[in-house]
């Protein structure tokens, strides 16, 4: 099991990943399939690739079981987002979401970009907290969300300070 830095080549296996994320647990992300599926092949190569932002995919030989990103939230605003954050069932509870959380903090501590990093996720998600909670992320606060169902729930929100 690695992971590594996804690039523009990516993008096939990067779209069923997340297409299967977006399916499955609809409930847990801001997009829905139906948006996800309606995404150009353009847009799909060109989400991969940006100076501020960086996609990872956990692999098990050739084939991505997980991935995740970080991206800038606001242009100049030096706040970066950890977003995505997907392993396939069969790979989760055997600690490989601590390679994607390492691998997107250290790019993004690296890149200089950010003095701070934000997730969230839905109320109740505890996997998800336990797993930001590892890497020394802060409760902020929460607010209403509408997630990728189209229900509202409470987003709980957290930040990493990396300066």
């Amino acid at each position: 099991m690695f992971v590594r830095k996804l690039e523009k080549d990516d993008w096939q296996a990067y779209k069923a990943l997340r297409l299967e994320a977006s399916r499955l647990h609809a409930d847990k992300y801001g997009s829905s399939y139906e948006e996800n599926v309606g995404r150009s092949d353009a847009e799909w190569q060109d989400g991969l690739c940006g100076a501020s932002q960086a996609f990872f995919g956990l692999f098990d030989g050739d084939d991505m079981v997980g991935t995740g990103g970080v991206f800038m939230k606001d242009e100049g605003s030096r706040c970066g987002a950890l977003i995505g954050g997907y392993i396939r069932k069969t790979y989760r509870g055997q600690g490989y979401s601590h390679l994607i959380y390492e691998a997107r903090i250290n790019w993004a501590r690296e890149s200089g970009l950010f003095d701070r990093l934000l997730i969230g996720h839905r109320k109740g998600n505890e996997a998800s907290r336990r797993a930001n909670q590892a890497f020394g992320f802060q409760y902020i606060g929460e607010q209403e969300n509408v997630f990728g169902d189209g229900s509202k729930d409470m987003d709980m929100q957290y930040e990493l300070r990396l300066r």
